[in-house]
């Protein structure tokens, strides 16, 4: 009854999937050692594309990460400003530095209501791009794993025939008579 429930369905499908995992981790060099993983990754670089796409996706993290904390001290500071002025036009020229070092490479976001779709694009822009590298990682793992799963019900037939050759091996032993 569990089996025909959604969430049934799902925990068997997990299952699933983590078996074959905890297989393929327990066989993994054994399978890198094939040739079928061998011609793969000599055909689609699997390997190499998964370290670079992950290290392109943490160094860009790093990057928005140190680029919000510096923005963050920035709007602290611009908001002490503001708290101890008294002026209604303190806002007109304000800007925030978000990249850059010198002031001909800097990108400069308003805080005005006028450029926060600048800064939204750029945030959208960033999104799109990392949602990109994930789904690239995502379709090459897949494709391993795919392979790997073929590969371990190829284990598992051969692990099964020599175990029946060692069954049978065993029963000839037992009906041979010594002398």
């Amino acid at each position: 009854m569990a089996r025909r429930s959604i969430l049934g369905g799902l925990l068997t499908v997990t299952t699933a999937a983590a078996a074959v995992a905890g297989v393929c981790y327990l066989f993994k060099e054994e399978i890198k050692e094939t040739k079928t993983y061998k011609d793969l990754d000599e055909k689609y670089d699997v390997d190499k594309k998964i370290k670079e796409y992950s290290k392109k996706a943490k160094d860009t993290a790093y990057d928005l990460k140190d680029k919000a904390k510096v923005a963050a001290k920035d709007i602290k500071t611009k908001a002490d400003e503001w708290k101890a002025s008294n002026d209604d036009t303190i806002f007109e020229d304000d800007e925030i530095i978000i990249d850059g070092d010198s002031s001909e490479e800097r990108d400069y976001v308003s805080i005005l209501a006028d450029d926060e779709n600048a800064a939204e694009e750029a945030k959208e822009a960033v999104a799109d791009k990392t949602e990109e590298v994930k789904d690239a990682v995502a379709d090459k793992v897949e494709e391993v794993k795919e392979e790997a799963v073929d590969k371990v019900e190829d284990i598992k037939e051969m692990v099964a025939d020599k175990a029946e050759d060692i069954k049978d091996i065993a029963e000839n032993t037992e009906n041979i008579e010594m002398d």
